[in-house]
């Protein structure tokens, strides 16, 4: 066995134990340091999704009522352009 700088005997199998340990303990830490990121951007996520799903039933809304309003001012477009025709003929 080799002595270490403060004396002490030093079995290299330990110190590589060691090593292996704190590289496990790093690793496990770095793990769940990224899984708390992936959580973070899947709750991202969703909110954003949320929020588009939102704004895509008010605009589909706002198209339904705008298509309805449309359809009114056509079908009351084509009853005035009957009554002016009918009264260019003389008919009213």
């Amino acid at each position: 066995m080799q002595k270490s700088s403060k004396g002490k005997a030093v079995n290299p199998q330990y110190e590589a134990h060691e090593r292996l340990c704190k590289s496990i303990g790093d690793m496990a830490k770095e793990n769940e340091d990224l899984k708390q990121h992936v959580t973070q951007l899947e709750n991202r996520l969703r909110a954003l999704w949320d929020k588009l799903e939102g704004e895509r039933k008010y605009y589909m809304e706002r198209i339904e009522k705008l298509e309805e309003a449309g359809d009114a001012m056509a079908e009351r477009c084509e009853v005035d352009i009957e009554n002016w025709y009918r009264t260019k003929k003389g008919e009213l």
